[in-house]
């Protein structure tokens, strides 16, 4: 009866346990059919992203043509706003009847059925507003009595568009589109043209209807500029849905948008049909794939019962990684080579990320080893902490180096540590195992042995300080290793965390998070070490006059500016972008596309304007570029250059410089000039020449301007504006400036007198003002030679005072009260205000020939220059007209009453000797 018993328990438990095992694998099975249908469907998800992306690509194709068609019809063929404005422009030019001639022009518009309504505004006033039957009550109100958008127009000074409205005192409430016109002369506002056009004209011009007959709903809206709310334009279904629509923006100046989105949506009913039987197919290939892996692994389950195998990994225990290691042995042949690896610290890392993830780690490492490892090899792992990889392969020591290096990579153990990830590196050591050497056991032991002498050898910490006074030292490629111990890890985290900030502080712009000019530098010099055959292109981006919006508006929306070209520069560069002065930006492109079109693609980018804030603009860039190693060796090589080549895209007016052998040669010539204008001035041989100016009311010649002259070493000399152009970029025209007037001063007074010389002219650049003390510095220099500052006149060019006027005014108005005076050059050429002429520290305005050489052909400059003249008088200014060289001009000239005149038809610039003989009596 015992014995019964005992064995209906035995079939009992038996049960129980093969119970188990069915749970167990139906468990399995539902898992695996669970992950077969996550996978499909994120396949087919994939899949049908791309679609969709596809369709969006064909509506951001469509959209691109709509918007260009909408903002061409709204600015040019429906605009009839712009026409009327010029004409009421081109009466007020002409002094004639400005409404007269408006009112013309503007019955037979009223003649077509679309235009509603034409008004003109002269300055805030309704001055006219057609037809007077319905809305003549209008007639002189004013700019603010009317909707926000007229003022708008007012403000922003240029075409703007709205609509649908209804117009005021419109009795039958018709919806139109309002084109605004301001009339603007010289950066002032006049006054402006309104006309409004029947809305069901201009939505029709606008073909938006097309859209629909291509199977798209569509929406256009626009944001009311005065309280931001969506305006519904038009829309082919009221009510629709347009979160997941393709959408485009522009600005009339008011931001417009256009959605549009498929009637059937992104995805058609046989798209969803085909992804339907995708899926069904994905299945049943990884329902295959399945089956297979459930056959291989139940061989090494087999494999692993036969002892030969560790269960944790599916690597080969150590007894039968010795077994196989023999085998390899003794059949002989290829060399083999055994590598030992141990994760020092692997007990205490476990602890510390438990056993659920100590498993996942130990089953992911022959994965690892597969991909990794294309020769034939064995692994197996002797202990919880280390393993044997033996690989059949030639291979030198590097080669060997290199692999267990790679390998070591492959074993990595991440570990979080007080909420961060520190990681266990697996040491290694290696030995080239030959038949003679031995068993695999013993080749096996020795490997172990040599690993624990030079474990033994090393200290951390001694490895650790030789990295730290590297670094001190001020060696870039220091990497503080990972360590086997838990704490030298992170010793060493924290040291690599610390490095890492003061590079970011070294390397990155603090403003906008792009790598700076040392960054650019230390890029591509790590470009080149790794791979001095591979070819890079440099491309130079500068945004034009960037100062005028920080200086115009704030020095926030300047910055907003800039974060947008950041961000779209960003897209062909990726990280490999910089910063290197305010508004220039330098980008290196690895991708070997020829620098044209490159450069075209970087024009594109800022084709749209940008937004700052309430306001839009639109960015004109100047882009240089230059090629490793074509172009340069060195990064401070390619850096030069291609800066060289940006320079003489902004001298040249051109858009797009690529350096080349010409820009080569500009250089070099720069760099002679350069050299020789030093060793002129320090070696007293820089020529002074003077130009004789005439005096109309005493018909004689008592002024004069010294002018520099730098012999070319050819019998000739180098241009003077190209020498005091190099002088100003390379600090040395403060010497220079020196030089001539001293010079100027010696000769006033060794020779003023007797050649009747009242006031010798010297030009001064702007540097020389900035500095501190400048005007201090000048009257010390005037009259350490000896004559009275009353005898010299500091030239310097009107554009480049009004741009630094807050700076210079000081130090000139202390020079005027010595005696000294001033002198406008170039007159004419910058700013050209009469306006600001009584606010200036100047006593003499120079007209630059860009303005009396029209005084023949042109009668708006000959009244044009009367007026300066006249206003010259009103304020006490002396006036000089330059670059006169004809009997006809000079005739012309003298009319207007200028008081002295300059130029080739008196006299050419000549040297000291050559002066004295013109002006001896």
């Amino acid at each position: 009866m015992s014995s019964k018993t005992e064995k209906g328990i035995t079939i009992s438990s038996g049960n129980e346990a093969h119970m188990k095992k069915r749970i167990q694998r139906a468990s399995a099975y539902i898992f695996a059919v669970l992950l077969v249908f996550a996978v499909s469907l994120t396949s087919i998800l994939l899949v049908r992203g791309a679609i969709v992306d596809e369709r969006q690509r064909e509506a951001e194709n469509i959209l691109f043509y709509y918007r260009e068609k909408i903002v061409l019809q709204l600015q040019g063929t429906v605009n009839e706003a712009t026409a009327l404005a010029q004409t009421v422009h081109t009466a007020q030019s002409a002094q004639a009847d400005a409404s007269a001639w408006f009112e013309t022009a503007a019955v037979p518009l009223l003649q077509r059925p679309e235009v509603c309504m034409v008004a003109l505004f002269e300055g805030d006033i309704l001055g006219l507003i057609l037809p007077q039957d319905k809305y003549g009550s209008l007639d002189g109100k004013e700019l603010r009595d009317f909707s926000y958008i007229y003022t708008m127009s007012k403000v922003v000074k240029e075409l703007v568009v709205e609509g649908p409205v209804v117009l005021q005192n419109d009795p039958e409430g018709q919806e139109v589109f309002l084109f605004l016109q301001p009339i603007v002369e010289e950066g002032a506002y006049l006054g402006q043209v309104a006309v409004a056009l029947d809305r069901d004209y201009v939505l029709g011009q606008l073909g938006l209807e097309n859209l629909s007959a291509q199977g798209y709903d569509y929406e256009l809206w626009r944001v009311e500029p005065q309280n931001g709310n969506k305006e519904i334009v038009a829309s082919s279904q009221a009510g629709a849905d347009f979160s997941q629509a393709q959408k485009t923006a522009f600005n009339l100046p008011t931001q417009w948008t256009l959605s549009i989105q498929p009637r059937s949506g992104w995805l058609s009913v046989g798209q969803r049909l085909g992804l339907a039987l995708l899926c069904i197919l994905i299945q049943v290939l990884l329902l295959s794939l399945l089956f297979l892996l459930r056959r291989t692994l139940r061989q090494n389950r087999l494999l692993a019962e036969a002892g030969r195998m560790d269960q944790a990994t599916g690597l080969c225990s150590r007894k039968g990684f010795t077994a196989a290691l023999d085998g390899w042995l003794h059949e002989g042949g290829v060399p083999v080579t055994l590598f030992f690896f141990s994760l020092e610290g692997y007990a205490q890392a476990v602890r510390l990320i438990g056993p659920d993830k100590e498993e996942e780690y130990l089953q992911s490492i022959r994965p690892r080893l597969n991909d990794y490892i294309r020769s034939p090899f064995l692994a197996g792992r002797l202990d919880e902490s280390s393993y044997l990889v033996a690989l059949r392969e030639e291979m030198d020591e590097q080669k060997r180096d290199d692999f267990a290096k790679g390998l070591s990579l492959e074993l990595l153990l991440q570990v979080r540590i007080g909420g961060e990830k520190s990681f266990l590196m697996a040491r290694y050591q290696y030995l080239c195992c030959t038949p003679d050497q031995g068993g695999a056991a013993d080749q096996i032991s020795e490997l172990i042995r040599a690993y624990y002498r030079q474990v033994a050898a090393e200290s951390p910490v001694r490895m650790l300080t030789e990295k730290c006074r590297q670094l001190i030292e001020g060696k870039s490629d220091v990497v503080f290793d990972e360590y086997t111990d838990l704490e030298m890890m992170e010793l060493s985290k924290t040291f690599n965390r610390y490095r890492r900030q003061v590079e970011q502080l070294a390397y990155s712009d603090p403003v906008f998070s792009v790598g700076n000019r040392l960054k650019f530098l230390r890029d591509t010099n790590m470009l080149i070490s790794y791979d001095k055959k591979r070819q890079f292109s440099l491309f130079c981006v500068d945004i034009c006059s960037f100062s005028q919006y920080n200086e115009l508006f704030s020095a926030e929306i300047g910055d907003e500016i800039l974060h947008e070209v950041l961000r779209r520069l960003s897209r062909p560069f990726g990280s490999y972008l910089y910063r290197i002065n305010g508004d220039v930006f330098l980008g290196v492109s690895l991708s070997g596309e020829g620098s044209a079109s490159f450069a075209d693609r970087l024009q594109s980018l800022f084709a749209e304007p940008v937004v700052a804030g309430a306001l839009s603009f639109t960015l004109q860039v100047r882009i240089s570029a230059c090629m490793y190693p074509e172009h340069g060796k060195t990064p401070s090589e390619l850096l030069d250059h291609i800066q060289s080549a940006l320079r003489f895209a902004k001298e040249s007016d051109r858009v797009v410089t690529v350096y080349n052998g010409q820009l080569d040669e500009m250089i070099h010539t720069e760099a002679d000039i350069l050299r020789r204008l030093k060793e002129a001035i320090q070696d007293g041989t820089l020529e002074v020449w003077y130009q004789p100016i005439m005096r109309l009311c005493e018909n004689r010649y008592t002024a004069a301007e010294a002018l520099s002259r730098l012999p070319d070493g050819k019998g000739g000399f180098f241009s003077a504006g190209q020498v005091i152009s190099l002088a100003e970029r390379n600090g040395i025209v403060e010497e220079l400036g020196d030089y001539v007037l001293r010079r100027a001063c010696l000769f006033m007074r060794e020779h003023g007198e007797a050649l009747g010389l009242t006031r010798m002219g010297v030009n001064l650049s702007v540097q020389q003002l900035l500095v501190g003390n400048s005007a201090g510095h000048l009257l010390n220099l005037i009259r350490s030679t000896g004559i009275d500052p009353r005898l010299v006149t500091l030239e310097i060019t009107e554009s480049v005072l009004i741009q630094s006027i807050d700076q210079a005014a000081q130090a000139l108005e202390k020079l005027r009260q010595a005696g000294v005076h001033i002198a406008l050059d170039d007159f004419g050429v910058g700013y050209s205000s009469l306006n600001y002429l009584s606010n200036l520290p100047a006593d003499i305005i120079k007209i630059d020939r860009s303005l009396t050489r029209q005084i023949l052909t042109s009668p708006k400059q000959d009244a044009l220059l009367k007026s300066i003249v006249k206003m010259a008088a009103i304020n006490g200014l002396s006036v000089v007209a330059e670059g006169v060289e004809t009997r006809a001009e000079q005739q012309a000239i003298a009319k207007s009453c200028v008081h002295y005149i300059q130029g080739y038809f008196y006299a050419r610039p000549m040297p000291e000797e050559e002066l004295r003989r013109f002006l001896s009596p």
